[in-house]
């Protein structure tokens, strides 16, 4: 089955590959999920606690089968979701309900991942060959991540090692249409534990030197076909985690995790009269260190304490031409961001009364950012401080009732956030702070042994980040230190009906932005380098849709699962502003087929309808479909070999308008895993 979606059901939906077709490989046992790099956890604090209400899963299992190497890939097999190319920055976010990746923030192991600077992150840059599950909320997400859950929440959950020894080698290759070697991928996962101890590390690398085009694509801009120009990618990834498991359920971990990214930015390839940009990305790199905890003590309450340092350095070149060599015109330029967060928090859970399970939360983290543009000039700097406090009760009434209800106060406070004036020195930014709360209540309902149902509410915030109060956009924008944080109510009622073979469900969801931070044009006097716009709270904005999915066993040998997303965005301030980069539409397809018990046949298909890349205006792609194909035969020995194609039809096609996908590529994998 392909995932679990909802999390408080006890099977789950979306399940194509949960339930592996190939469950006695070896590959159904390499680890389990890292408990304490989960966030959601409901049930009384002294048991083994089912999932949080409402939380989705993409299994290790279905990453692999689907072959989805990052975040955004492996995203794209919810429905909900949709992947956006910024492809002026080749740079991969995700919508989720018609929320960018800002206002919904990403975590690993339950800690904050972002670039402090811009709040966003290329999601493509965060490879997926050691992680045991991607879990995402929508709308409904608990207090307890911290501030900023606007839209819902990301966390990466790492491995952690049940077993003596366990080895998890992956090697691939990959090939054009022309079956021209274009890339290739190695990762390595080894995990032991000895008694109350346990290590899990991995070490990955995935290299891309082009891709190729669809043979229909027609050129344009600076692109003339063939192999992608300025496409090539980089990605090298170190990961460890000791723990200590003393017993009684208590848990002490430190992880460390580095990721060394380098990527070129395919220039426009349209057919508007669009400056291709001739950019690089040398460095694209985070680093980080994390201590997580968990105590139990006696009457059934826990402590879960965590404590982490995040850096990020990243390098941006402007180059003259296509020759990439030269930095001479007055669009080239060099930007080094140089960043780094620290923080921590602490969470205690405790029954307090028959039923009720309440946890009181609290988390501060310090965001500091320096930015130089010119070797020769003094560097500017920011510094942020976001602090919450959190409370929540999940109250059990009986055995087919569940409510949730969360509270939260978070504030916002700039501690420093310099401006550089014409004569190059540095002054300061008037600073100030900003307070939000957030409020949220959800109930749910087993009607019967099969069918469950459920109905949310809640109303979420996001706070500015540093670049939209204070970058003034190379003289083009004028800062706005007063900015103050978005806000949403989220509301959502759903059903799941499990008949066995058959699972089927779906929700419908609205949500009602205020205070929208959006880009406005203003008096061309007060900025240096006109047009000037300044980021102002004013936009409102609905964000309203369905998610249909079905999943159904076609005998023994073959599962199917099929889901819809209908997403309709309307911007309530300028209704003439049509919103960009997501569709209408989209629906998604797989079909896993075990021709053997030793041979699996996976075909999936995508469908998304058109999108805007410009608003207003007509620049935008068309719908797509595109389709994959890939074979796996189980070895002797622990070997799994496989063979795919992505794209089979060669289609050529987009999310950003300019800036073509890859065309028909192909791909060959040997996996080892071994446990015992």
């Amino acid at each position: 089955m392909l995932l679990i979606r909802h999390g408080w059901l006890a099977a789950g939906a979306l399940a194509a590959a949960c339930q592996p077709a190939l469950a006695d490989t070896p590959a159904a046992s390499a680890g389990s999920t890292f408990d304490l790099g989960v966030v959601e956890i409901t049930g009384r604090a002294d048991a083994a606690a089912p999932a949080y209400p409402l939380v989705e899963r993409i299994t290790g299992e279905a990453l692999r089968r689907h072959e989805r190497h990052d975040v955004t890939e492996a995203m794209n097999l919810l429905p909900g979701v949709m992947i956006e190319n910024v492809g002026s920055r080749n740079e991969r976010v995700v919508f989720i309900r018609g929320f960018d990746s800002r206002q919904v923030p990403l975590y690993v192991d339950g800690i904050p991942v972002y670039v402090p600077y811009s709040g966003s992150i290329d999601l493509a840059r965060f490879t997926s060959f050691d992680l045991a599950e991607i879990q995402v909320t929508k709308g409904f997400t608990s207090v307890l991540y911290g501030p900023n859950t606007l839209g819902g929440s990301i966390n990466l959950v790492s491995r952690r090692p049940t077993r003596a020894l366990e080895v998890d080698v992956l090697a691939g290759a990959g090939f054009d249409d022309a079956w021209r070697h274009d890339s290739r991928r190695l990762a390595v996962n080894l995990g032991t534990r000895q008694g109350r101890w346990y290590l899990q590390a991995g070490a990955s690398l995935l290299d891309r030197d082009s891709f190729s085009v669809s043979g229909d694509y027609a050129p344009g801009g600076a692109e003339d076909g063939g192999r992608r120009d300025n496409s090539d990618i980089r990605d090298r990834k170190l990961s460890l985690k000791l723990g200590f498991t003393p017993g009684a359920g208590d848990e002490y971990a430190i992880s460390y995790y580095r990721q060394d990214g380098e990527k070129g930015t395919p220039p426009y390839a349209g057919a508007y009269d669009l400056r291709a940009r001739f950019w690089r990305w040398p460095v694209y790199d985070k680093e980080s260190l994390y201590v997580l905890s968990r105590t139990r003590f006696a009457g059934g309450s826990y402590l879960r304490l965590r404590a982490y340092v995040d850096k990020y350095v990243n390098l941006l070149r402007s180059f003259d031409d296509d020759s990439y060599t030269t930095q001479n015109r007055p669009y080239a330029f060099d930007s080094l961001y140089d960043d780094h967060t620290w923080g921590g928090g602490a969470e205690w859970g405790m029954d307090v009364a028959p039923g009720h399970l309440l946890k009181l939360a609290a988390s501060i983290k310090r965001d500091f950012h320096e930015e130089e543009d010119d070797a020769d000039e003094p560097r500017e700097k920011f510094e942020d401080e976001t602090v919450s406090l959190a409370i929540e009760d999940t109250w059990t009434p009986d055995d087919a009732t569940q409510l949730v209800a969360g509270l939260s106060w978070n504030r916002q406070k700039s501690l420093r956030a310099d401006q550089k004036l014409a004569d190059g020195t540095i002054a300061p930014f008037p600073t100030g702070s900003d307070d939000a709360v957030n409020l949220q209540l959800g109930w749910f309902r087993q009607l019967d042994r099969g069918t469950r149902i459920h109905a949310t509410a809640g109303r979420k915030t996001r706070f500015p980040n540093i670049a939209n109060r204070f970058s003034g956009r190379l003289g083009s924008s004028l800062p706005n230190p007063d900015l103050k944080a978005e806000e949403s109510t989220n509301l959502e009622i759903g059903a799941d009906r499990d008949l066995g073979h058959l699972r089927l469900g779906g929700a419908v969801f609205l949500s009602r932005l205020s205070e929208a931070i959006q880009s406005v044009s203003i008096d061309d006097s007060l900025c240096a380098q006109p047009p000037c716009s300044q980021t102002q709270n004013i936009e409102r904005q609905d964000n309203k849709g369905i998610e249909l999915y079905l999943d159904a066993a076609l005998g023994a040998a073959a599962d199917l699962h099929l889901d819809y997303t209908w997403l309709d965005r309307k911007n309530r301030t300028r209704p003439e502003i049509e919103p960009i980069d997501t569709p209408e539409h989209k629906a998604f397809a797989s079909l896993v087929y075990r021709v053997a018990p030793a041979v699996e046949l996976v075909a999936s298909v995508v469908y998304e309808s058109s999108r805007l890349s410009e608003s207003p205006g007509e620049r935008g792609v068309g719908a797509f479909t595109v389709a994959n194909l890939k074979g796996s035969w189980k070895l002797p020995e622990g070997l799994v070999a496989e063979f795919g194609v992505n794209n089979l039809s060669d289609r050529d096609w987009g999310y950003d308008e300019g800036y073509p996908e890859p065309g028909r590529h192909y791909f060959l994998n040997l996996r080892y895993v071994y446990g015992r």
